[in-house]
Formats: C-alpha cells, structure tokens, sequence
C-alpha cells in the first residue's frame, strides 16, 4: 500500500483498477528528438509516393477483380447503400450520385438479382434436380411448347445471329 498526496493507493481506487487515469501535472519524461540538420538526406521515400504510382494505385483498386471463392457476395441492401453513401464521389447529394443510385437501381440490381436466381439452381444437386424436372414437365404444357417454338426459339436464333 502506497500513499499518494495524502491518500492511501489500494486495489480498489488505483487509477489502473478502476479504469480512469489521474491527471498528473508534471509532463512525463522522454527523451528528446533527434535533432534535423540542413544535411540530412531526403529520400523518395520521405517526399511520399509520386502522381504516377498514386495513379497506378488507384487503377489497380479500380480494376481489380472480385475473388468469388474468397469474398462473400454483398446483399443487394448493400450494393444500394454503397450507391447511395460510399466514398465513390465527395458528395452524397448532387447529380453524380444521383446517377449513380440510378444506375444501381437500373442496371446493377435487375442484373444481380436475375444472375442470383440463375444461380440458385447450381449451387445444391437436389435444387438442379427440381429446376429440371419442373421445366421438362412445364415444357410438355401445350401453351408452354407453343411460347417456345414461336418465341424463344426465334429470339435466341436472332441474338446468335447478332452477336456471333
């Protein structure tokens, strides 16, 4: 047990115990910094990285593509908020952000949500085995095979012919 001005120190109202500091007047002891001369060398290294590697930073964070074996997906809850509060641009109102919650909303959500429901079917076997059976049995249904021969067919014929 110690006696600190005036006060006895215990377990119980030392000030590492009960989590609070006491503020002491005296300024704690360190050794002074080592004094700059006019001589001392300056390294690239001291000046901060250059425009050109910020720049290739930058395009290697932007370009860089997502690893789906090592990230998890983000909701599509996340994807909007990321539209609407991520640093992406400097501002959370304005026309650039507008457009970009418009994209979001446009493009970036209909496609993951039509490639998550594609997916559903591939990532469990018995969920491969109901999607196949239920679209043979639905493509016995006669207005099934009529939707078939006149419109799938045809549209997928135009779009090979289209794009290969």
């Amino acid at each position: 047990m110690t006696v600190t001005n005036g006060r006895r120190v215990t377990v119980g109202n030392s000030p590492l115990s009960s989590g609070q500091f006491q503020t002491d007047p005296r300024e704690r002891e360190t050794a002074p910094p080592a004094p700059e001369t006019l001589h001392s060398p300056i390294t690239a290294s001291d000046a901060g990285p250059g425009w050109t590697s910020r720049a290739a930073g930058w395009l290697r964070g932007f370009f860089a593509l997502p690893s789906p074996l090592a990230e998890r997906a983000p909701a599509v809850e996340q994807i909007l908020d990321y539209a609407r509060n991520a640093p992406w641009t400097a501002r959370t109102d304005g026309p650039l952000r507008a457009a970009g919650v418009a994209f979001c909303w446009l493009v970036a959500v209909p496609a993951v949500v039509a490639l998550r429901v594609a997916e559903w079917p591939f990532t469990r076997p018995s969920r491969l085995l109901f999607t196949a059976l239920t679209v043979k049995l639905l493509a016995e249904l006669p207005p099934v095979e009529w939707f078939t021969d006149h419109i799938v067919k045809p549209g997928a014929d135009w779009a090979l012919w289209l794009f290969l």
